[in-house]
């Protein structure tokens, strides 16, 4: 007698357990699985910072004057907030000081770069690194003198995608100024006749988004220009 009322006790409680956790799921509907990280897939974004900073160079032995101009390509989406891309472009210095004989070069450059982009809506972060022929120029010509490589760290506080700006999803001040600056941080190690690394920071502005992404405000539909 006594076991039976210890089973109908065990049931009881088991029955109520089940009913209120039956009825908290009612309340709080079905839980639903975590969205999957969507697959490795062909997208497009792209950028054109025009950049200008001042470093110091081992190579020259003195502070430099850091010039640059590249497109930034992003191909590949890896995850939710990570695309693989290329960067390609022009890289210069020059030294700041008259003593220097060989008072700079120009590289022409090309390499790999990663975007990491936070949540929707947040900044993104670039890691790009380039290999390079190295070019001088005297009164007379300009000739090949020598090969560097470089990396570069860039951050885009503002950023927007090409599509989230064509959009104007945030107004037309952050989609066509603040949403292309950005500030960087680069080291290079360059083979000039003697070799030696150089380190710069600076800033740098998307001139593409300022005249661009304004023409295509005025003739697209849902965009910062239009009706």
């Amino acid at each position: 007698m006594k076991l039976s009322a210890v089973a109908l006790t065990v049931v009881a409680v088991l029955a109520v357990t089940a009913s209120a956790a039956a009825d908290q799921q009612i309340a709080t509907g079905p839980v639903e699985p975590a969205p999957e990280p969507p697959p490795p897939a062909l997208d497009i974004d792209a950028r054109g910072p025009v950049r200008v900073g001042l470093g110091t160079s081992r190579l020259f032995d003195s502070r430099v004057l850091s010039l640059s101009f590249e497109d930034e390509i992003d191909i590949w989406r890896l995850s939710r907030g990570a695309m693989l891309g290329v960067v390609f472009g022009l890289d210069a210095q020059r030294a700041m000081e008259s003593k220097i004989v060989d008072r700079g070069f120009l590289s022409t450059g090309f390499g790999p770069e990663l975007a990491l982009r936070m949540p929707r809506q947040g900044p993104l972060f670039v890691l790009s690194g380039t290999a390079a022929p190295l070019w001088q120029s005297d009164a007379s010509a300009t000739s090949l003198a020598g090969l560097g490589v470089s990396f570069r760290a860039e951050a885009f506080p503002f950023y927007q995608s090409l599509t989230e700006a064509v959009d104007c999803e945030r107004g037309t001040l952050q989609t066509y100024v603040l949403s292309g600056l950005s500030g960087w941080a680069l080291t290079r190690y360059d083979w000039l006749g003697s070799q030696g690394q150089s380190v710069a920071v600076g800033f740098s502005l998307d001139l593409g988004r300022e005249f661009i992404l304004p023409v295509l405000g005025a003739v697209l539909r849902s965009s910062c220009s239009g009706p």
